[in-house]
C-alpha cells in the first residue's frame, strides 16, 4: 500500500522548456519522501507537454501530469490543488528551483505547531546581473502575526508557503495577472497558525524579460489585486492589511510602475479613509508621502470613440482590449444624441453630409459630460497614453500650428470643454465654415491662455497641457508617443509622418544635439563641474555613437529638404532609436 501523501507540490508549466527540467529536478531530490508532483501543463505551445509525459513516465506513482487548456497561472495552480492529495500543497514556479530538504523542514514545522501555513525565506537570483540576495521573511524565528502583517515582507508570494490542503477547498486563485497579491496576504489574515522556518529554501530566478519587469496593458490588474487584499482580508487585520498595502503602492506607484500611478491613485481615493486614519502610516513618515496622491485629480479612465460613417474599426477594438483591458470603452454613434437637442449647426452639418464635423462636436460633448480621453476611429492608442490621465485637460499639436482634435482628454465638466461647446450655439465663422474642431481649440488657447502656436509642449496658465506633435499625433520612435494617425495604411516597421512634423521633429534633435555638444565643449579637460551644470564626464556617447547619429541626422536632413508631403521615412525610426538611447544615457 502506499503511503500517505504529506506534500502535493504543484508545478504549473507553460512555455518554460529551457527551464523545466532544471525545477523539476529539485523537486525529485526533496529529502521528503511522502510527496507527489503535479505538473500542470496550461496548453504551452513548446515542447514543455512532451517533457512533463517523460517524467510521468521515468517517476510512476511520483509525477503526475495534468493537460489542460490555456488559461493562466492561476487557474493552473487551481487545477493542481484540486488534484492533490497531499496534506498539504505547495507550488513551484516552473522557471524556478528549491532547495533539497525544503519540504521536509517545512512540514516538520507544520505538523509541531499545527500550522495552517508554513513559510521560509526566498533567495532571489539576479539573472542578467549574475548577483543574487535573500529577502528575509521575517526577523524572528516565531511569527508575531499582526507584526508580520504590517511588515509584508514575501507576504504576497504563493511558493515560500507550504498551505494545508482544505484552504483550497475554500480558495482560489482569480484569472488574471497579479494573482498572488489578489489572493495569499488575505489567506494570511484568515489563516492565523502560521509557522515560518528562517531559512532560504525557495530559489526565485528574476528575469527582464519576465511580467513583473514587464509594462503591458493587462499589469493594470495589479490595481484589482490590491482592490482584492484590501477587501477580502480578515477584519481583525484591518489596519496592518491596510499599512502593507501601503508600502507595496508605494513602491509600485513612485519606482516600479510609474506608467500606472493614475489607476493606483483611483484606488487609493477608493479607501482614502483606511489610508487617511491608519496608525501605522501616521508614524511612517516616508510611506505616508503616499496620501499626497490622494488630493491629485485624475481624468475618468474612459475612451471615447465617436464613429458617425460605420463601426469601429476591428483593430482600434483589438488595440484598446490589448493596451487597456480595464478602461471603459464609450463607443457612441449617431443615436448617441437626440436630434432635438443638438445645436442648429450640427443638424445642418448631418444633413450635409458634414460628418466629420458633427462626430467632432459629439467627441466634445461626451467628453464634457463623461471625462476621459477622445481617441478618434482613425487613431492608434498605446499604453503610454494612461500617463496622460495624470493632466486636468490635454491637447496636442498636430503639427507646427495645428492642433489635433483625434486625442485629447479631460475631467469631466472641465470649464475648457465648456465653454468650447458654448461656440456651437453662437453665429461663427467656425460653424458657418464648418470649421475642425482643432481650429477651434487652437484659437480658444491662443485668446485666453496665452498659446504659442509653435509646435512646442506648453503648460498654459498651469491647467492645459499641450503636447509636441509626436506625442498625439505621429510615432517618431522616440518614446514619447501616447497615440498616432492611423488613417492610412503603411507597411510593418514604417511610420506616416508629414513632412513639416519631420523637420520641425529633426530640428528639435539637432538644437538639443547641439546644445549638449555645446556644454560638452565648455567643460575643461580635468576640471569639475561648470557652474551651469553641464552633462558629466562620464555622459557623452561612444565616438562611434555620435558618429552613426550625425550620419543620421543628415540622412533626416536629405529627406526633409526634398518632402513636401506626408513620407514614410525609415531614417526617422533610426533617428529616433538613436536619440532615445541618448536620452537614456544622460538620465543614467
Amino acid at each position: 500500500m502506499r503511503p500517505a501523501v504529506k506534500v502535493s507540490i504543484v508545478i504549473p508549466v507553460y512555455g518554460v522548456e529551457n527551464y523545466l527540467e532544471r525545477a523539476v529536478d529539485s523537486v525529485l531530490a526533496q529529502t521528503l519522501e511522502e510527496k507527489e508532483i503535479l505538473l500542470v501543463d496550461d496548453g504551452s505551445p513548446d515542447a514543455c507537454p512532451a517533457i512533463c509525459d517523460r517524467y510521468a513516465r521515468d517517476y510512476p506513482g511520483l509525477v503526475r501530469v495534468i493537460h489542460k487548456r490555456n488559461e493562466g497561472l492561476g487557474l493552473a495552480r487551481n487545477t493542481g490543488a484540486q488534484a492533490a492529495r497531499g496534506e498539504y500543497i505547495a507550488f513551484v514556479d516552473s522557471d524556478d528551483t528549491v532547495e533539497p530538504t525544503m519540504y521536509e523542514e517545512m512540514y516538520a514545522k507544520a505538523v509541531q505547531e499545527g500550522c495552517d501555513i508554513v513559510m521560509c525565506d526566498v533567495r532571489i537570483r539576479y539573472v542578467e546581473e549574475g548577483r543574487e540576495s535573500v529577502s528575509v521573511t521575517y526577523p524572528r524565528p516565531e511569527i508575531d502575526l499582526p507584526d508580520y502583517i504590517a511588515r509584508g515582507n514575501n507576504i504576497t508570494y504563493s511558493v515560500n508557503k507550504l498551505f494545508r490542503r482544505s484552504i483550497w477547498a475554500e480558495n482560489a486563485y482569480e484569472k488574471m495577472l497579479f494573482e498572488d497579491i489578489a489572493l495569499i496576504p488575505a489567506l494570511v489574515t484568515r489563516y492565523p497558525r502560521i509557522g515560518y522556518v528562517p531559512k532560504p529554501f525557495y530559489n526565485y530566478y528574476r528575469r527582464s524579460n519576465t511580467i513583473s519587469t514587464s509594462q503591458v496593458g493587462e499589469m493594470v490588474d495589479i490595481v484589482q489585486a490590491f482592490r482584492h487584499f484590501l477587501g477580502r482580508s480578515n477584519p481583525a487585520y484591518r489596519e496592518e492589511a491596510v499599512y502593507c498595502a501601503a508600502k507595496q503602492l508605494s513602491w509600485n506607484m513612485t519606482q516600479s510602475r510609474v506608467l500606472f500611478q493614475p489607476d493606483f491613485i483611483d484606488l487609493l481615493k477608493e479607501y482614502r479613509k483606511d489610508f487617511l486614519l491608519n496608525p501605522y502610516l501616521e508614524k511612517d513618515k516616508e510611506t505616508r508621502k503616499i496620501l499626497a496622491f490622494l488630493d491629485r485629480e485624475v481624468i475618468p479612465d474612459n475612451l471615447i470613440c465617436v464613429h458617425l460613417d460605420g463601426p469601429i474599426p476591428e483593430e482600434y477594438r483589438q488595440e484598446v482590449a490589448r493596451d487597456f483591458p480595464r478602461a471603459r470603452l464609450i463607443d457612441a454613434g449617431r443615436d448617441a444624441f437626440p436630434p432635438e437637442r443638438l445645436p442648429a449647426t450640427v443638424r445642418d452639418a448631418l444633413q450635409q453630409g458634414r460628418t466629420g464635423y458633427a462626430q467632432e462636436y459629439y467627441a466634445l460633448r461626451l467628453l464634457w459630460e463623461e471625462g476621459g480621453i477622445v481617441v478618434n476611429p482613425d487613431r492608434r492608442a498605446n499604453l503610454q497614453l494612461k500617463r496622460l490621465r495624470l493632466n486636468r485637460i490635454f491637447f496636442g499639436f498636430e503639427d507646427g500650428e495645428a492642433i489635433t482634435a483625434g486625442c485629447y482628454g479631460a475631467l469631466p465638466g472641465h470649464y475648457v470643454l465648456q465653454a468650447l461647446l458654448e461656440t456651437y450655439e453662437t453665429d461663427t465663422v467656425y460653424n458657418r465654415m464648418f470649421l475642425p474642431l482643432g481650429d477651434r481649440i487652437r484659437d480658444f488657447l491662443i485668446l485666453h491662455f496665452g498659446l504659442k502656436p509653435n509646435g512646442r509642449s506648453q503648460l498654459l496658465k498651469k491647467e492645459v497641457q499641450v503636447y509636441l506633435p509626436s506625442v498625439l499625433a505621429y510615432d517618431m520612435k522616440d518614446g514619447e508617443n501616447c497615440c498616432k494617425n492611423a488613417a492610412v495604411p503603411v507597411p510593418e516597421g514604417y511610420e506616416l509622418v508629414r513632412g513639416d512634423v519631420l523637420k520641425m521633429w529633426s530640428d528639435r534633435l539637432m538644437e538639443n544635439w547641439n546644445l549638449y555638444k555645446r556644454e560638452r565643449e565648455r567643460k575643461p579637460a580635468g576640471s569639475g563641474k561648470p557652474a551651469d551644470s553641464a552633462p558629466p564626464a562620464s555622459l557623452p556617447l561612444p565616438e562611434r555613437t555620435r558618429r552613426e547619429l550625425d550620419e543620421r541626422i543628415r540622412e533626416v536632413v536629405e529627406t526633409y529638404e526634398s518632402s513636401t508631403s506626408w513620407r514614410l521615412t525609415r531614417p526617422l525610426r533610426a533617428v529616433g532609436s538613436l536619440w532615445k538611447r541618448f536620452k537614456e544615457r544622460r538620465r543614467a
